[in-house]
């Protein structure tokens, strides 16, 4: 599955970049093949397996079918810039900008996620931007945020994992 993400990711984003697969094309990915959709409407760009188990869908500007779960809610008020997500809620990534500072956001997410079971692996401040980590021993459900100063607010980047 990890290798299926990152190559579907790879496929969307080249894609998007108009120099590579063509919707409605079949691709290879970790050996299978996978059919690329597009969607004009929002943005959406989606890589499905054939057998339909496997499916990663990025999004410029939105969350698209990204679900994320009860320890990686998305930030109150946050504005979402584009995400990934792999077969809708196992796992993605969303990218937005928050008008909180980045220690609020880290202390949100903290508070999330260890309401939920999950224990801090990292917490790092490095030249002005803040990396948190969390996860369960059997490394089902993780998070990882990492939040940078933007004036008075933050840009973010929230990646999480939550595989039953």
């Amino acid at each position: 599955m990890r290798l299926f993400a990152v190559a579907a990711i790879a496929a969307a984003s080249l894609v998007l970049a108009a120099c590579g697969p063509k919707p409605g094309q079949t691709v290879k990915i970790d050996g299978k093949d996978a059919h690329v959709t597009v969607s004009g409407d929002n943005g959406t760009v989606t890589v499905k397996s054939d057998d339909g188990k496997q499916t990663v869908q990025w999004n410029a500007g939105g969350m698209g079918s990204a679900q994320m779960p009860d320890f990686a809610p998305l930030y109150p008020g946050a504005k979402v810039e584009g995400s990934v997500a792999a077969n809708s809620s196992e796992g993605g990534l969303v990218a937005f900008e928050a008008s909180a500072k980045p220690e609020e956001v880290i202390a949100f997410y903290r508070q999330k996620s260890t309401a939920a079971g999950l224990q801090q692996k990292l917490n790092m401040t490095m030249e002005g931007g803040l990396t948190y980590m969390a996860s369960r021993d059997n490394d089902k459900k993780a998070i990882q945020v990492v939040a940078t100063r933007t004036g008075d607010g933050s840009h973010v980047q929230v990646t999480w994992q939550n595989k039953n």
